[in-house]
């Protein structure tokens, strides 16, 4: 059996205006000027603990142990139930139909924690495809470490799998997980291409389902 691994934030959804709507009520709660929506995207692929610690370096601050804490709670608090302005790139539902029908297995690996992982997926219609999970805050190092990956590939379980994710941290999780990559170049990516780790890439959705007959095929 053959299955296919997705990232989550840039790869399949467009979460940028929510992340950036919780960043700004968080840091004006400690009497901070917002941060661009540019510069908080920026901060995501790496975990909420990740975009806090930048949150406070970009606004000058020290980032102490309370602090950190604090800004954490209230970000998390919010991040619950910030859906509003999330879009699932044009496309990708049809490519998951896909590849659901012709059989595959697929996963959801996400350095975003459980809670706000599954409000956004049942407010986008998507919880329904994915047969196996791994979060942010889940009993594993988070993403680039291959253990998330793992983690999936266990449950599923599967003996071929493509993993598909949009920046830097998935290509660097794909290759030491030792799994080929597809590489969504639409998603929040800053390095060329070329210099990323991957087999595949793709802008176009429609184009997923070959990749995964070429890269995962699955048995006859």
């Amino acid at each position: 059996m053959s299955g296919v691994v997705f990232d989550l934030d840039g790869t399949l959804i467009d979460a940028t205006l929510d992340i950036h709507a919780c960043a700004t009520e968080m840091l004006e709660a400690e009497g901070l000027a917002p941060l661009s929506p540019e510069t908080i995207q920026g901060f995501v692929g790496n975990g909420l603990g990740k975009l806090i610690t930048h949150c406070i370096e970009a606004s000058g601050l020290e980032d102490s142990p309370a602090r950190h804490k604090r800004m954490y709670d209230r970000f998390h608090a919010r991040y619950e139930t910030a859906v509003e302005h999330t879009v699932v790139f044009p496309g990708a539902v049809d490519a998951l139909e896909a590849l659901k029908a012709e059989g595959y297995r697929l996963g959801l690996c996400t350095n975003k924690p459980e809670g706000p992982t599954h409000g956004v997926l049942r407010h986008l219609g998507l919880e329904r495809y994915f047969d196996a999970f791994a979060y942010g805050d889940g009993p594993y190092p988070r993403k680039p470490d291959p253990a998330p990956v793992r983690h999936i590939i266990d449950q599923l379980p599967v003996r071929r799998v493509l993993y598909v994710g949009d920046s830097e941290v998935d290509a660097a999780t794909a290759q030491a997980a030792k799994v080929p990559m597809a590489l969504y170049t639409r998603g929040f990516r800053k390095t060329p291409v070329e210099e990323l780790y991957h087999d595949a890439h793709f802008d176009d959705w429609s184009e997923l389902p070959a990749i995964a007959a070429r890269l995962a095929p699955r048995p006859e």
